[in-house]
């Protein structure tokens, strides 16, 4: 079963894809609808024992961990009560 095919799965919509992709694009380029249609079918094929989240799509498609794919969605910190972007190099996929 794909995940267009089922009609109980709330990740099956396109915004929510689009979400996912718009996210993910920050960090990786080179993602297409079938990245996110493979992690969802991937995520809802057995019980897993974390909650699907646009942070862990984009671990599992760039390899990153947690903190590295955060800082890389947000690419920006504080220095001297200042905010200062953070240029990253996007992940080829």
């Amino acid at each position: 079963m794909t995940i267009n095919e089922s009609e109980n799965n709330p990740m099956a919509t396109d915004k929510m894809r689009d979400v996912y992709l718009s996210l993910a694009s920050r960090v990786c380029e080179g993602l297409t609808p079938s990245h996110y249609d493979k992690y969802v079918s991937w995520y809802y094929e057995k019980p897993r024992d974390f909650r699907i989240s646009p942070i862990h799509f984009i671990m599992a498609v760039s390899g990153l961990n947690r903190e590295k794919a955060i800082k890389r969605i947000a690419p920006w910190h504080m220095e001297h009560g200042k905010r200062v972007d953070d240029e990253y190099e996007k992940i080829k996929i």
